[in-house]
């Protein structure tokens, strides 16, 4: 009985050894693609967050009520909307006109975090912002768009950026 020569045992162990590299390679081209889909996905979640909740309350004030002024722009907007004070169960007072809530503050804090600021409460809208823009064009005066830029690191370093853009049509 004839056994495998070094050289054989040697041959083997180095294609092996290339196919279980090249395995490795593969699988870590793998995860890193993963991880910075599931880093871009995050992102684009937190933009969309933001937008759902400024898009709901945008909807409901006048542009009488915000404090962008037409053709104008800003990282911070101020605004009211309506809202029942005096507990009767609407929003209209004894003299039929719409009572106003008091002001509520859309902001981009230092801390890359769009914030939402009523009644001395903030609360985090969204996470990873680099930019917030609310802009009136002077075209249409019911019209407030809103840009928001975001970015965050992946886990293995790689820099993701998203931003999105959202117009909202004011009640007039």
């Amino acid at each position: 009985m004839r056994g495998f020569s070094l050289v054989e045992i040697l041959v083997s162990l180095v294609i092996v050894s290339i196919l279980i590299f090249a395995l490795f390679s593969v699988m870590e081209v793998g995860r890193n693609s993963w991880f910075n889909a599931d880093t871009s996905v995050q992102l684009r979640q937190e933009i969309i967050r933001a937008f759902m909740t400024m898009e709901r309350e945008l909807k409901e004030t006048r542009p009488a009520q915000i404090s962008l002024t037409s053709g104008s722009s800003s990282s911070l907007l101020t605004f009211k909307i309506p809202q029942d004070n005096n507990g009767d169960a609407t929003i209209l007072d004894a003299s039929g006109n719409v009572e106003w809530s008091g002001n509520i503050v859309y902001a981009l804090n230092g801390s890359g975090q769009i914030t939402r600021t009523a009644s001395g409460v903030t609360s985090i809208l969204a996470q990873n912002v680099t930019g917030l823009l609310f802009t009136r064009p002077s075209s249409a005066l019911d019209i407030l768009q809103i840009d928001i830029t975001a970015q965050k690191n992946s886990d293995q370093g790689r820099m993701m950026q998203d931003a999105g853009q959202i117009i909202v049509k004011m009640r007039n």
